[in-house]
This record gives structure tokens, C-alpha cells and sequence, in this order.
């Protein structure tokens, strides 16, 4: 008969004080508003009810748990625990981090008061809220006042007294093992473990899970860092037999991590066992446990028939390494599927488990073996109906792949080098309704790991990319799918961004295809890219990685996985115009990206100073062919003799002086594009060398060198040389004192360039050797490039 409607507002039709509106269409209408008071009130039970359901809501917005909560508000009803613990959930769910601490600020204080009282579930629910926001200080707070309320209990049970504090609980303790296990604190992680056994608590399997978790992240660490891997074993073994001692089941997590911890194929590696620092006593104990994981998993796989625990071994043995580990637990899951009666609750060959098998190939670097089993079990070679009906003999068949299942094929075609079977996975992932995500992008354009492919010859000579129309049928398909995407949905729409969908085109994806277009020369190719970034970009609502208001909404994703233009993208596309010397181009995109607030890094400014070095080398090449034309035609190219004192032919970078006995003489003048480069070398070698001509840079900030800029820089002054040597004509004789002040500039910055690669300690390869030794021939010097090369060849 009633129909609740939240707030109280402005309305024609008659209200009540606690929000009931009679309904005017529904029987009893006619009841006088004290009725309804007798009817129903809302209490502090219903508003939980109510606050749950919105913070369980995915689909839920802030604003709706807001206007709840200041609805029980004014119809004043006092929140209980179980209301702030519910509002604390559904802030934590909904992520309105602002909100959460402003409830956990009210639940203090009415804790202080001595109204409400805070329980075990409103420190473990903060905890783990502050623990998804990563605010570590707040968590680390939390677990202090946590554990001395817990103690104050466990105080006040053996004094006989008034109960203080909270009783522990095996949720709440789990939780804080799990906190320190997370950030990698071993020992914190292991003494918290210890004080819920000192609480009498029982444990399970969920609290032991994030220690052996970060005991073999710590382990990896130790190896990576070539220390002793010991201590983590150690602590593994202790914690393998508390956990024996608790009674506790180990599930397929726990093994995992005790097995890749402890290492059950190189048991010794990466310690000090193999040179006698340990007795046998502890050796022994390693043997055991050893032994002891090895049968629990084989157990484990033999009474479960359930498709998660193959899924685990299959993990286990990529991760590990062990490749023969991997075939071993896949016929067993073949030749279960084939011959076992057993019924199981789900199909053991189900995308989880191939996509974990491939995943583990992969790991073993066996592409081609993670190819075979793609056309096996996904595509089979032969369709007919005799083979798709009889599972059980012949190899069996996926049914309905999943995106992981076309993500891990993806990564192994294109490992093979076989880039062009990765065109059709990504087709035949849209025709079957799934959307490829960045993750399935990023893994067709991976390059060939050539390394693992013995049988072929290495092909590969310089830095690898996408062939072009390989490039050209991948992109058709990506921004098809995406276009009926943009068209489904309005654009510009930031709800996206927090539901399921996540962005495809992104600045990885965006700056590997238009390097591919900049390798080919084909602008055109690389603006569609660029153009479907800036889509993707509004469709999500990102602007620009340097505007902070857009900050906020994309900094969940990583720099290369956002779909706003970041420094990468731009280097990538002043790289495609650098290639054929658009200095327009260049120059519209360095001004878009000063305006979205991109700093520039020594990667952008070495494509800028390719730039300006390819325009000016192509207007010196066009005036040196006019000046051929000219002289093909016996036109002289100045005849000072006319009187004009101006050359036919024009030339901006020569200007013309009067020499003491009155002969016309020139010097050399910087070009704009002369001016750029040489603004960029100042500001990454140093401005050491007085230069009046060059133009200083607003910036001050002195960049980074590197060796491939210090190459271009070498190339760069050797043809400046070079063209000022051939550039005296050839009726004047050639003045050494006409040319040697700008010469000299131009050595002086190489010797400057090479001090600078000495002083910071980099290693000059070939092609820097290649450049130092062509500027000593240019300057004459065949001797000292002679020298180089042989020094080059040597230490080749």
C-alpha cells in the first residue's frame, strides 16, 4: 500500500515526517497520516538493509549512499555499529575515499562518547579499506590501536575485571598477516602470525597463504639481487611445519609458493648449501618437505579432478621452468578426460586450464609446441562432425575460449614470428564477440624471441618492428571494433573508465604502430593512429598526462596503458615527420604537445635534432643541384664583376663581407634549423664553448646524453664541415682563413660532445665509432680514423 521515497522534498501531494507519501492510487488512500505512524516507522534495521543493497550495487553511485544516510539522518534515527560498518563497506566498495574517512571520523567520536562502540569488523573493514586506497600510514595506525584494543582485552579476561578493548578474532588477525605480508614484510607478517597463536585462535589456510606468498617473493628478490636465498627457505620450512602443528589443510596456493620457494627441481640454487653452510640435520629437514609437497600435489591432482588444481600445476611448472613438469600434468589431464569415469563438476579442458597451459609453454619458451596445441584443442585441422562428436577418443576440443585463451595464442604466434597468424586470432576474436583488450594488442606486436628459435638464422640486424602491412591489417581490425564501440556508446563519457570497460587503443599501442608507420614513411597511417588515440581518449574522458584535472580519473592505469597522449606518443610522431623532413609537421606536433604540458625527454629532443639535421641537409643538397644546373649551363654562379654584389642563386645561409683590399668574401651564418641543434647540444653537453652565433635556450635545464645522440651530434658537425669545404667556389682559391672560424666552432663542439661521453661514463658502440672516425676523414686526418676503426673492430 506504501511506497517509500527516500527524502523529504517539496511536493504537492501530502508527505509525512518520516518520508511515507501516500500513494493516491493505491486502496486506502484515504487513511488519516496518524495511521501511518502505527503502520510503520523505519528504524536504524531498515536502513541498513537499504545501505547494504546500494553499497552491494556496482551500478551504485556515492551520492545515492550519501542522500541515504543523511535521509536516516533527518528522520533521527541513531546509526549503530553494524550501520557504520555498512557504511564503511560500501564506501570502500564504491571507492569514495573521501567519504570513508569522514564515516570513520563520526564512528570515533561516537566511540569516545561511549554511544557506539567499534567491534573486530570496524577495524578489519578499515584496514582493508585503507589497504585498496593504499594509505599504508592509516593502515599502520589502524593495526597499532587494533592490536593494543586486543591486548587490553586479553588484559582484562585474566584480571577477572570489566571486559576493555575487542575480542580477537581469526578475521581480523588474517587480515593484518595478510597487510604485512602484501608490502613484503616478512617478519612483520610472521610475528603478527605468532600473536594470533598466542591469542588462541585458530588458523586456516587463508592465513598462511599470504606468508608463503612473500617468502617466495623474497626469495626473488634475493636472487636477483645475488645474496644468499637461505634465509627465506628457512623461514618457509618453519612456517610449513607451524602450519602442520595447526592442523591445517594446505590448498594448491600454499603448495605453489612452498614448492617455487623451497624449489623442488634446484632445491640448493641460490644458496650456501652447495658449499657446506648447512649441517645435514637441516638438510635432511629440506628433503623431507621436499618430499613431502612433491606428494601432496600429486594427491591432490589424483583426488580432485577439478580443473583449478591442474591450473595451479600447470603455473607451478612454467614458473619454475620445468617444461617436462608441464607435458607431464597435460596428458594427465588428457588421459583423464579420455578414460576417467569419473564425473566432474566442471570440464577439466576449459579456457582456465588451456590458457594456463599455454601461459606455461610460453614461460619454457616452447612457442612452437604452444602453436601445435592452439590448432589441437582451439582450431582444429579437421572439422568434421565424426571427430567434434567423439571427444573422448580424439583430441579433445575447447569449447568457447575466453579472452585469456586468445591472449596467451596471441603472445606465442608472435614469439614464432609468425605476426601474420595474429591478424586472423584478433579477427576471429571480434567475429566471436569478444573485444580484443590492449593486453591482446600489446601481444601480437611483441617481437620474435629468435634466441629460442635455434633452426632459423638470426635475420634481425637492427631494432625490430612490425612490418608495415602486417601493421596496416592489424589496425583495420583494432579500430573496427572500436568504432562500433564509439558508436554504441556516447563519447565523451567518463563512467566508462570504472566499469568493465577498459581503454584499447593506449599510448603503448598508439606509439609501437605509428614507429612502424615512421619506419615505413607513411604519414597518413601514422595520423589515423594518432587520431584514434585522441578518440579513445575523449571516449574515456582523458585529456592530456599533463593536465592534473584528468589526473584523477586515469592515474588507476599505468603511463603506457592510458589513452591520453603522453611524452612517448609525441616522440613517436615528431620521429614519423622527422623521417621525411616535414619541418612543418614537427612543428605542429611539438606545439601540441607544449600545450598539453609534456615535458620533453632526450629521446623527443634527439627526433628533434634528426629533424632540423635531415631539413638542413636537404635545403644545402637543393641549393648544391641548382648551383649544378647553373653551371651545366656555363652561367656563372656570382660574377662580382656586374657590380650587383648579390649571387643569382639564393643562399640565406652565406652572408657576404668586404675583405681589407677590397675582394668579396663570405662567412658562415646559422640556418634556424642550425640555430635548434645547436640550442638542444648546449643544454645537454653544456654551454663550455663560448659560441656568440648560437642562440641560447629560454630553458636552463641541462638534459641527459646519451650515445645515440652524441652520434647524431657527430654526423651533424661532420657535414657541416663538409659543406663548408666544398662550398668555396671553385673559380676563388680556397682561404684557409675564410673557412677555418667556423670550422674551428664545429671542432671545438665534437671535441666537446667527446669529453662530455668520457666524463659521464657511457660505452660508445659501432655506430659511434663510425661517426668519429668518417669527422677525422672529413678533417683530414686519415691516420686517427684509421685508428678508430681498429679500435672498433677490436673490441667487437
Amino acid at each position: 500500500m506504501w511506497r517509500y521515497s527516500g527524502m523529504t522534498r517539496p511536493s504537492i501531494r501530502r508527505s509525512e515526517p518520516d518520508g511515507c507519501v501516500l500513494d493516491s492510487r493505491l486502496p486506502g488512500s484515504g487513511i488519516i497520516a496518524s495511521s501511518v505512524h502505527s503502520i510503520w516507522r523505519p528504524t536504524a534495521y531498515h536502513y541498513n538493509i537499504a545501505l547494504d543493497a546500494v553499497g552491494r550495487d556496482n551500478k551504485s553511485a556515492i551520492d545515492e549512499l550519501i542522500l541515504l544516510h543523511r535521509d536516516m539522518r533527518s528522520h533521527s534515527i541513531r546509526e549503530d555499529t553494524i550501520t557504520f560498518n555498512t557504511l564503511l563497506n560500501g564506501c570502500r566498495r564504491l571507492g569514495a575515499w573521501a567519504y570513508f574517512r569522514e564515516v570513520e571520523a563520526q564512528m570515533r567520536k561516537r566511540d569516545r562518547w561511549g554511544i557506539t562502540r567499534m567491534d573486530v569488523t570496524s577495524w578489519a573493514t578499515l584496514i582493508q579499506g585503507y589497504r585498496e586506497c593504499k594509505d599504508w600510514e592509516a593502515v599502520d595506525r589502524c593495526v597499532a590501536e587494533a592490536t593494543s584494543s586486543c591486548r587490553e582485552w586479553y588484559k582484562s579476561q585474566s584480571e577477572d575485571g570489566a571486559e576493555r578493548g575487542i575480542k580477537p578474532s581469526t578475521e581480523l588477525w588474517s587480515a593484518i598477516v595478510s597487510i604485512y605480508a602484501v608490502r613484503d614484510m616478512v617478519s612483520q607478517a610472521v610475528a603478527s602470525r605468532r600473536i594470533m597463536q598466542g591469542f588462541d585462535l585458530s588458523m586456516n589456510a587463508y592465513t598462511f597463504a599470504p606468508i608463503f606468498a612473500a617468502l617466495h617473493r623474497m626469495r626473488r628478490s634475493l636472487v636477483r639481487q645475488k645474496k644468499d636465498a637461505w634465509q627465506a627457505i628457512e623461514l618457509a620450512l618453519d612456517e610449513y611445519e607451524e602450519m602442520r602443528k595447526s592442523n591445517v589443510t594446505p590448498n594448491a596456493t600454499i603448495l605453489t609458493n612452498l614448492a617455487l620457494t623451497i624449489g623442488l627441481n634446484n632445491t640448493f640454487a641460490d644458496t650456501s648449501c652447495a658449499q657446506g653452510g648447512q649441517d645435514e640435520r637441516v638438510l635432511s629437514r629440506l628433503r623431507d618437505v621436499d618430499s613431502t609437497v612433491a606428494r601432496e600435489l600429486e594427491a591432490m591432482l589424483s583426488r580432485s579432478h577439478d580443473p583449478h588444481t591442474y591450473a595451479v600445476l600447470l603455473n607451478l611448472g612454467g614458473r619454475s621452468g620445468a617444461v617436462d613438469d608441464v607435458r607431464a600434468v597435460w596428458s594427465s589431464l588428457i588421459n583423464e578426460m579420455k578414460f576417467s569415469w569419473t564425473v566432474a563438476k566442471q570440464p577439466l579442458l576449459n579456457s582456465l586450464t588451456f590458457s594456463a597451459y599455454m601461459n606455461a609453454l610460453i614461460s619454457c619458451k616452447r612457442y612452437n609446441e604452444a602453436t601445435t596445441a592452439f590448432y589441437a584443442h582451439v582450431t582444429p585441422m579437421s572439422t568434421s562432425s565424426t571427430q567434434l562428436g567423439r571427444p573422448g577418443i580424439d583430441t579433445p576440443i575447447l569449447i568457447g575460449a575466453d579472452q585469456s585463451v586468445y591472449n596467451a595464442s596471441l603472445q606465442a604466434f608472435a614469439r614464432a614470428d609468425r605476426h601474420r597468424m595474429c591478424v586472423h586470432i584478433l579477427r576471429r576474436m571480434v567475429n566471436s564477440g569478444i573485444q580484443p583488450s590492449a593486453l591482446s594488442v600489446r601481444n601480437s606486436m611483441l617481437p620474435p624471441d629468435i634466441d629460442a628459435q635455434k633452426d632459423k638464422p638470426a635475420r634481425y640486424t637492427r631494432r625490430w618492428s612490425l612490418p608495415l602491412m602486417i601493421a596496416r591489417n592489424m589496425w583495420s581490425v583494432i579500430i573496427e571494433s572500436r568504432q562500433r564501440e564509439w558508436a554504441r556508446n556516447p563519447s565523451g563519457s567518463t563512467g566508462h573508465l570504472f566499469g568493465e570497460q577498459l581503454p584499447v587503443i593506449v599510448n603503448d599501442v598508439a606509439a609501437q604502430l605509428i614507429r612502424t608507420a615512421a619506419y615505413a614513411r607513411n604519414v597518413e597511417f601514422g595520423e589515423q593512429i594518432f587520431d584514434a588515440l585522441n578518440k579513445e581518449a575523449a571516449f574515456f574522458g582523458m585529456t592530456s598526462q599533463g593536465n592534473h584535472d584528468s589526473a584523477t580519473t586515469s592515474n588507476r592505469f599505468p603511463e603506457d596503458l592510458q589513452c591520453a597522449p603522453n611524452v612517448r606518443t609525441y616522440t613517436s610522431m615528431i620521429t614519423l615527420y622527422c623521417n621525411i623532413a616535414d619541418l612543418t609537421g614537427v612543428n605542429r606536433i611539438w606545439t601540441q604537445m607544449v600545450n598539453d604540458g609534456i615535458e620533453p625527454t632526450l629521446h623527443t629532443y634527439t627526433s628533434l635534432v634528426a629533424a632540423m639535421h635531415k631539413v638542413a641537409l636537404r635545403k644545402r643538397w637543393k641549393r648544391s643541384r641548382e648551383h649544378a644546373e647553373q653551371s651545366d649551363r656555363s652561367t656563372p654562379a656570382w660574377d662580382p664583376v656586374d657590380g650587383s654584389g648579390e649571387s643569382p642563386i639564393p643562399d640565406e645561409s652565406r652572408v657576404y663581407e668586404s675583405s681589407k683590399d677590397g675582394s668579396v668574401q663570405y662567412v658562415w651564418s646559422l640556418t634556424a634549423q642550425d640555430a635548434t641543434i645547436r640550442s638542444v647540444e648546449d643544454r645537454a653537453v653544456g654551454s663550455d664553448v663560448e659560441d656568440s652565433t648560437a642562440q641560447q635556450s629560454d630553458d636552463n635545464v641541462e638534459l641527459g646524453l646519451d650515445i645515440p645522440l652524441s652520434t647524431l651530434l657527430l654526423r651533424y658537425h661532420s657535414l657541416r664541415i663538409q659543406d663548408a669545404a666544398s662550398s668555396v667556389h671553385k673559380d676563388q682559391e680556397p682561404q684557409a682563413s675564410l673557412i677555418d672560424k667556423s670550422v674551428a666552432q664545429d671542432i671545438e663542439r665534437v671535441m666537446r660532445v667527446c669529453r662530455a661521453v668520457e666524463l659521464k661514463g657511457l660505452k660508445p658502440d659501432a655506430r659511434f665509432h663510425a661517426a668519429l672516425a668518417d669527422f677525422f676523414e672529413t678533417c683530414g686526418d686519415n691516420k686517427s680514423a684509421e685508428l678508430v676503426r681498429q679500435h672498433m673492430e677490436s673490441s667487437s
